[in-house]
């Protein structure tokens, strides 16, 4: 009896979004279960903690324009770069919950959903990109097209097995990465799709513009998406109706983006941080470019529709210097030096592929494993001329190997590259087993399980790192004395921070830069430091009171030449890259080592707390008149 060929689940369209929609059921039952519980005593990392701060503040009647955060480094407080957008879906998802449960329940329950709820439309963008990656002219590359099948079968297969595709869409992660990530995945899935009509080419505009609007980290990524669409257009001049309707589609979201979450009065404020008045201009004069070259050029010759595109091209960048020429040197241009090698240097995420190798390389070999099959992938499908020609693959292979380069040098990065393998690896996987089924007469459904299982990258992950830690461990010296463990740290969770919320009346709290959100989201307090690039006046004040002398009264004047009420660190944090540089008198090293604290410190946390938690104590000063006692001011 034989058995049936692999199901088609990307025809009808309705089988496609099914399988998405099982997929991420799975998932988001596998993450729930094990992150859920972990919301009720931590509000996540420095990200989500103050996503959850500027979502709190807009739902206790802070404007939506209201972008101005007092409660960073005042007295001059921060204006945000991040995304009003993101602020206003989270709000309005609490307020439904709401409506059922009380508002406690309502934040626990936004925050287990929110960031599973982008796990849907970035697994039908792989599935999408998987089901044409799978199709191979049958003969001339403009001639008909058959399709491998099973690639969305084995797609779904990976992204329900592989969970270390979601570190961004765990819950508890309502910061930013997981939406940018899906918006780049649905542009794209929509870049690559074939035939005349312009849902792809809309989809990618679309896409392209809310991304941007909600950060620039994937920028690059877009960027190239949108190129891509440009050079085919240079080859073919049938796609011009597709061009058109992807640059209008883009010139047009962003301009709405941009005006709803933008105050009208910052309309022509420049910044190199995010969607402002230089960067809205250059995407819009970008769209439009596009959009009226593909009209005018349509029967040129590909010479003049490429040196339409490039006249294009150069009156985006002149848009874009134009306005602001320091955004030259990048997203992080206005950040003042001093913090660089401060804090932004030493940022966990922001390392390259080989410091992590050095110093897990466990963990490296787990980043770098999708795509390095993705590249075997990409080899195999290549082999055929026809493919070789299809823009599809070609778009594919040039946005794998961005993505690859961008977590090489950051290690943030690296979760684009292994998402753009999987639609890559699905395909080759299929059509290797199509191959395999054809020529040796198998059977088909037989052969794409098998070959689906030998693509996991998930597979050569874990044995890469079993292997590792073997070696590691047969080699290690006996009897060598161990190093002493890390004390447990508790930082970021919730309930060390209760001393400090009953402190007394709130006030300006001194502390470690990874700790502002986590006070924030906690006490009514203020903060004079937290890790964002738009900070360096309280990253600096901060440094300069925890560098200074803990005993001969300089730590305690700066102190209270900021307002400082209360000093709060964490003894778990003394190995960290803050404490570079710093003297052994200085004020962190002594709080570090919990020795006696100075004098003009009053401790108020109880021995067993995971935070030090000190009040400045009212300065005696001596009356002129009275009774000629000293008193508190």
């Amino acid at each position: 009896m034989r058995l049936p060929e692999p199901p088609d689940l990307a025809r009808p369209r309705w089988r496609l979004a099914l399988t998405a929609l099982l997929v991420t059921l799975v998932v988001a039952v596998v993450l729930g279960f094990r992150d859920g519980p972990d919301l009720v005593r931590s509000l996540g990392d420095t990200d989500d903690a103050m996503r959850l701060a500027l979502v709190r503040e807009l739902l206790n009647g802070q404007g939506w324009w209201s972008q101005h955060l007092m409660r960073l480094q005042p007295p001059t407080g921060v204006y945000m770069h991040w995304s009003r957008l993101l602020d206003g879906g989270i709000a309005g998802l609490e307020r439904i919950f709401a409506l059922f449960v009380d508002w406690p329940r309502a934040e626990w329950l936004t925050r287990l959903i929110w960031p599973m709820l982008w796990i849907f439309p970035a697994v039908i963008a792989m599935l999408a990109a998987a089901d044409r990656l799978s199709e191979r002219p049958a003969g001339a590359p403009s001639g008909p097209m058959v399709k491998a099948p099973g690639a969305v079968l084995i797609a779904a297969a990976m992204l329900m097995i592989d969970i270390t595709l979601y570190p961004q869409f765990r819950p508890g992660r309502i910061d930013h990465h997981d939406v940018q990530m899906t918006f780049c995945f649905l542009a794209f899935a929509g870049a690559v799709q074939r035939g005349p009509g312009l849902k792809g080419p809309i989809l990618a505009g679309v896409a392209t513009g809310l991304g941007v609007a909600i950060g620039l980290e994937a920028l690059v990524f877009e960027a190239a998406i949108g190129a891509a669409i440009a050079l085919r257009f240079v080859f073919d001049g049938g796609q011009a109706r597709a061009l058109r309707a992807y640059g209008l589609a883009l010139a047009a979201t962003t301009t709405l983006a941009f005006c709803i979450q933008t105050p009208p009065w910052r309309w022509t404020v420049s910044a190199c941080d995010a969607l402002a008045f230089n960067s809205t201009a250059a995407i819009v004069v970008a769209g439009m470019a596009v959009a009226a070259i593909a009209t005018v050029c349509e029967a040129r010759k590909p010479l003049i529709r490429f040196l339409g595109l490039g006249v294009g091209a150069v009156l985006t960048v002149g848009a874009y210097l134009g306005l602001d020429p320091h955004c030259i040197r990048g997203p992080f241009a206005d950040v003042d030096p001093a913090i660089r090698s401060l804090w932004l240097v030493h940022v966990q995420e922001m390392r390259p592929w080989p410091v992590v190798f050095k110093r897990k390389p466990e963990d490296a070999i787990a980043l770098a494993a999708a795509p390095l099959i993705g590249l075997i992938a990409l080899a195999w499908l290549g082999r055929r001329r026809a493919m070789r020609q299809d823009p599809a693959l070609r778009l594919s292979a040039g946005l794998l190997l961005l993505t690859m380069a961008a977590g090489f040098s950051g290690v943030r990065m690296s979760g684009y590259a292994d998402w753009i393998a999987m639609p890559i690896i699905a395909a080759a996987a299929a059509d290797a087993a199509d191959t395999v089924a054809r020529r040796h007469h198998r059977e088909a459904l037989i052969t794409v399980i098998i070959a689906g299982l030998v693509a996991m990258p998930v597979t050569y992950a874990q044995a890469a790192a079993w292997i590792d830690k073997t070696v590691t461990t047969l080699t290690a010296p006996k009897g060598g004395k161990k190093a002493e463990p890390e004390p447990a740290d508790h930082c970021f969770q919730s309930w060390p921070y209760r001393t400090l919320a009953r402190a007394g009346p709130p006030g300006l709290v001194l502390d470690e830069i990874d700790l502002g959100p986590v006070i924030l989201d906690n006490t009514a307090d203020s903060v004079m430091a937290a890790p964002y690039h738009r900070m360096s006046w309280g990253m600096l004040a901060a440094r300069s009171v925890w560098s200074a002398n803990a005993d001969d009264g300089t730590a305690e004047a700066r102190a209270r030449a900021l307002g400082i009420r209360y000093v709060v660190e964490c003894d778990a944090h003394r190995h960290h890259a803050d404490r570079l540089g710093l003297s052994a008198d200085s004020l962190m090293k002594r709080l570090d080592e919990d020795e006696d604290q100075p004098d003009w410190l009053e401790r108020l946390n109880p021995p067993e707390s995971a935070v030090e938690v000190f009040r400045v104590r009212p300065k005696a000063v001596v009356m002129p008149a009275g009774d000629g006692k000293a008193r508190p001011s």
